[in-house]
C-alpha cells in the first residue's frame, strides 16, 4: 500500500508538472520556429532573391507568432477565470484580464508580427521590392520577433525562481535553451549585414561581436540556476546555427530576381556561428 501511494504520489506531481511546464515548451517551441524561420528567411533571400509573403520561411515565423498567441492567451484567460488565486497574485493586469509579464510580451510581440504580413504586403505593392533589409513593416516584424524572444525567457525565468526541488533542474534547462535561442536571434540580426566573408577581414566585424554578443550572453546566463549557464547557452545557440548550415545546402535551389552576380545551385547558409 506504502508503494502505491507512493506511485499515485509521484503520478500526481509529474502531472501537476507536465501542466505547468507545457505553456513553457510550447512558447519555446515557437520561439524556435521564429528564429529557424528567420534564419531560412535570409538564405532564402540570398539564393532565391525576394518572394512573396507565402514563402515558407514566412509561415515558419507566423506559425511560431500564432503559437505564442494562442498558447499565451490561454494562460491569461485560465489565470484570469480559473481561479488559481497563487497564478492571479503573481500575474499582470491589463484591460481587465489578468496574465504572467512574459505571456503578455508574447501577445504583443505576435500581434506586431502578425499585423506587419499586411503592411509589408501594402508596401511592396506601393514602393515595390525592397532594396535594404530594414523597411519599417520588417522593423515591426523584427520588434514583435524580439517580444516572443524576450516574452518567452521571462515565462521560463519566473518558473525557474519559483521551482521546487523537484523541478528546478527541468526548469532550469527550459531557461537555458530559452537563452540560447534568444542568442540566437540575437545574434542573427546582428550579423546580418556584418558576417558576409570580407567584412569578417575588418576589424569592425570583430568590434561588433566583443561588444554585442557578450553583453547578450552575460545577461541571459546570469539568471540561470545550472553550473555553466553562459557554456550552455552558447552551446544551444552553436547547435541552432550549425544545424541550419548543414541542412540548408542540401537543398537545390536558384536565384530568380535579376542581376545575379554569383550563381548558386543550393541554398546558401549563414556564416559559421562565432
Amino acid at each position: 500500500m506504502a508503494a502505491l501511494a507512493n506511485h499515485l504520489d509521484a503520478a500526481v506531481t509529474d502531472s501537476g508538472t507536465s501542466e505547468r511546464t507545457w505553456p513553457l515548451n510550447a512558447v519555446l517551441f515557437a520561439s524556435g520556429c521564429i528564429v529557424v524561420g528567420l534564419i531560412w528567411d535570409i538564405s532564402w533571400h540570398r539564393t532565391i532573391g525576394r518572394d512573396t509573403f507565402w514563402s515558407p520561411p514566412h509561415l515558419l515565423e507566423q506559425l511560431g507568432a500564432m503559437i505564442a498567441a494562442f498558447t499565451c492567451g490561454w494562460l491569461v484567460l485560465r489565470t484570469t477565470f480559473g481561479g488559481d488565486q497563487a497564478a492571479r497574485s503573481t500575474s499582470v493586469k491589463v484591460w481587465g484580464f489578468r496574465g504572467p509579464l512574459g505571456a503578455w510580451v508574447c501577445i504583443w510581440g505576435a500581434v506586431m508580427m502578425v499585423t506587419s504580413a499586411p503592411f509589408d504586403n501594402w508596401w511592396h505593392n506601393a514602393y515595390g521590392l525592397d532594396v535594404k533589409i530594414l523597411s519599417p513593416p520588417h522593423a515591426v516584424l523584427a520588434i514583435g520577433m524580439i517580444a516572443i524572444q524576450f516574452g518567452a525567457l521571462l515565462m521560463a525565468l519566473a518558473s525557474q525562481n519559483r521551482a521546487t526541488a523537484d523541478t528546478r533542474r527541468r526548469l532550469s534547462l527550459i531557461y537555458a535553451a530559452t537563452a540560447g535561442v534568444v542568442v540566437a536571434l540575437h545574434a542573427t540580426i546582428l550579423l546580418e549585414n556584418a558576417a558576409f566573408p570580407n567584412h569578417m577581414h575588418s576589424g569592425g566585424f570583430y568590434l561588433l561581436n566583443a561588444i554585442g554578443m557578450p553583453l547578450i550572453l552575460v545577461s541571459t546566463s546570469r539568471p540561470s540556476h545550472l553550473r555553466w549557464p553562459a557554456t550552455t547557452t552558447a552551446a544551444i545557440y552553436m547547435i541552432i546555427v550549425l544545424v541550419m548550415i548543414w541542412v540548408l545546402q542540401l537543398f537545390p535551389a536558384t536565384a530568380k530576381l535579376a542581376p545575379i552576380y554569383n550563381p548558386v545551385t543550393h541554398m546558401v547558409p549563414p556564416p559559421f556561428p562565432l
